[in-house]
């Protein structure tokens, strides 16, 4: 049996898939070879949901903490129990001290209806802010109006020259490759910018490796190479923007020597890209969402962004500063599907989370996380758990027994995809939609979310919170969709919404100007400079900690989903290591090395890398053990826009040791127990 669904993966592909289901219940996942975009192939993190879906290890009924032991309970009795923890929340302190923290990490249109439970009691606390990439949202706010990106087969077919700006292409959105290569067919260059090394340098005419969070200097040298040069669209610069002079006699703040020296890419490099810029017609700049995650990270994507627009890449085929696929938004009715008018909800922040617990005013007494894994992904992950050890109640729903559940009280089983109707797509990249078709019926006792939430609703004796169905729900949301396009959805699988294929090409911006906005309103407004500006006194700076740790996006599975692969589930987690790193502290490839900084320690297996920054240390989040998460390393700082964790400011040093935990060092995540190898 073959069935046409989708993936709900929070990435930029948002695949459609084709499932096969054998005569003995195993799933083979395949791209759907109609798709446009999926061309009939999928990646390793989109092919673990069937692995996931069958594993041994997924929780398949409702379970309670009593003491150090998780025991089975039926639906009934969790919903009573939790019913009761809510309903006493509300009486004695109101539903601010009731916590929803949620996030993407399953991204399907219906998962918002958790929300509608939550704001049908009248409100509840909840997470706002991004781990991600709120602060180059903001700052494409500032600069466009909207962060916008051009199709992919725009890039393939006009684009003279792609510049990959912080994005893992070959991890995170391995379908944009096929693209790449069609316009390096066609004789475009490809340079890759990029602190740690990407597999898709390989094949580029230039890779460009900065200091960790000095691309924004790079970009404004760069710029000022142009400026001196002549190398402008002076038509663009008059006609379709404002606040060019502003910046303009801003960019002698940025000597190419001093730059050099901060971002330890040599001048002629930076000439390079200033030429790549100024001289060649048109350049398509992919952005990642990586170089937000710093003190200064809007301020980067707008210095990008102004290098780009000033020598005429925006609203032209082939161009554009690619971040972001905003413009679907105008497709679906939030509001009718989270129901949240009227209601009262007391803000915390993502990134400030384990504070915010510390310091709540009611404080919190339950707390509920759906498609998350906060412990293991949330900044200062040590002070998290501190914070969640004083919440009464704790109720998770997830798939599998995280870092999080582990600190749970209740833990529910929801169901996965493949069991599920859903309809998905991504606000990344791509513009098409496609329908998550159940493949299979749920394992176990497994129920989807919003079940979960209109039995609770139920047992509270408020089952008018959750009235509706998967159908009306649906239709509601997409009610502005074209007429029988979402029966087309249906019935194809996927279908693609009209938005421009070439961003800003009528020269219409949604900023206060109606125009491109090098001086922004809107950054003054929100008590910002008015241009792109980067200071090089708020570059972090340690003598004990020379090394910049990064923990970033894994190759082969999705952030802490590591359950179903046996290399992902060690003691020991991989530290990729800079050429310098490993030369001044004596290390070689497969050496035994702890890993620390001032807030957490870890021992790990050391690969040396050839290509990146030579001063790095990359390892990839969502591996916990040894009594710590890699996010114990991270502190709660924020990035300079929107509400941003700056995770990247991570200092570390790095020793050779010569042993790794045994068992019962890996069980109690005790280094003392440790022996020599």
């Amino acid at each position: 049996m073959k069935v046409k669904t989708a993936c709900p993966i929070d990435c930029y592909d948002a695949c459609a898939f084709v499932a096969e289901v054998g005569e003995d219940g195993e799933i083979r996942l395949s791209g759907n070879p109609e798709h446009p975009i999926t061309r009939g192939t999928i990646c390793n993190r989109g092919r673990q949901l069937a692995v996931r879906r069958n594993s041994r290890d997924r929780v398949l009924q409702p379970l309670k903490r009593e003491g150090d032991e998780w025991i089975p309970i039926s639906w009934e009795q969790a919903m009573r129990e939790i019913a009761q923890e809510v309903r006493r929340t509300l009486e004695e302190v109101g539903h601010h001290g009731i916590l929803h923290y949620y996030d993407w990490g399953s991204g399907g249109l219906l998962k918002s209806l958790n929300q509608r439970f939550f704001y049908g009691l009248g409100g509840c606390s909840e997470a706002i802010g991004s781990l991600c990439w709120d602060a180059g949202i903001r700052a494409q706010t500032y600069d466009f109006g909207q962060a916008n990106s051009h199709a992919p087969e725009d890039m393939a077919q006009h684009a003279e020259a792609i510049v990959v700006w912080g994005r893992n292409v070959a991890n995170t959105n391995v379908h944009m490759i096929p693209f790449i290569r069609e316009a390096q067919t066609r004789g475009a260059k490809l340079v890759v910018i990029s602190a740690l090394p990407q597999d898709l340098a390989r094949r580029a005419d230039k890779a460009i490796y900065p200091r960790p969070g000095t691309d924004g200097l790079l970009a404004l040298a760069a710029l000022r190479i142009c400026r001196d040069e002549g190398w402008l669209d002076h038509a663009f610069l008059r006609d379709r923007a404002v606040g060019w002079e502003d910046l303009a006699s801003d960019l002698d703040r940025y000597d190419l020597d001093e730059v050099a020296r901060w971002t330890d890419v040599p001048v002629e490099d930076i000439r390079f890209l200033a030429e790549l810029y100024g001289k060649t017609r048109p350049v398509c700049t992919l952005l990642g969402i990586g170089m937000q995650r710093y003190a200064q990270g809007g301020q980067t994507i707008r210095a990008i962004d102004a290098l780009a627009a000033a020598t005429g890449h925006v609203g032209v085929p082939g161009g554009g500063v690619n971040y972001a696929q905003r413009q679907l938004g105008r497709f679906y009715d939030e509001e009718a599907i989270t129901n949240r008018r009227g209601a009262n909800v007391r803000e915390m922040l993502r990134p400030t989370l384990a504070a915010d617990l510390l310091a709540a005013d009611p404080p919190i007494q339950v707390m509920f996380v759906t498609r998350s894994n906060p412990v293991a992904q949330v900044p200062d992950s040590g002070r998290l758990r501190e914070a969640m050890d004083r919440i009464r109640c704790k109720v998770v729903i997830d798939t599998f027994m995280t870092a999080t559940a582990e600190c749970a009280d209740y833990v529910l089983p929801c169901t996965n995809v493949l069991e599920e109707e859903d309809v998905v797509y991504t606000t990344m990249w791509h513009d098409y939609v496609s329908y998550a078709r159940p493949v299979v019926p749920p394992r176990g006792e497994a129920r989807p979310e919003w079940q979960i939430f209109r039995d609770l609703a139920a047992a509270l004796g408020r089952p008018e919170i959750m009235e509706g169905d998967v159908d009306t729900w649906i239709r509601q949301a997409l009610r502005r969709w074209p007429e029988g396009k979402l029966e087309e959805l249906r019935e194809r699988g996927f279908v693609r919404l009209e938005v421009p294929s070439v961003s800003w090409q009528d020269g219409r911006f949604l900023t206060p100007s109606g125009k491109f906005e090098f001086a922004s309103s809107l950054a003054v407004r929100d008590g910002h400079s008015a241009v792109a500006r980067i200071e090089v006194g708020r570059f972090p700076e340690d003598a004990d900690l020379p090394y910049t740790l990064l923990t970033v996006h894994p190759r082969k599975w999705q952030m802490s989903q590591r359950d179903t692969l046996p290399e992902a589930k060690g003691p020991h987690p991989i530290a990729e290591l800079g050429l310098g790193v490993a030369a001044e502290r004596g290390i070689q490839d497969g050496d035994w090395v702890r890993v620390r900084n001032k807030k957490a320690s870890v021992i790990a297996r050391a690969r040396v890398q050839a290509e990146g920054h030579p001063r790095v240390v990359r390892m990839e989040i969502g591996w916990h053990g040894q009594g710590v998460t890699l996010n114990d390393f991270t502190s709660d700082g924020l990035a300079d826009f929107g509400i941003q964790a700056a995770l990247y400011d991570c200092l570390c040093d790095v020793e050779k040791v010569a042993f790794a935990l045994d068992e019962n060092a890996r069980a109690s995540g005790k280094e003392a127990l440790a022996r020599q190898v």
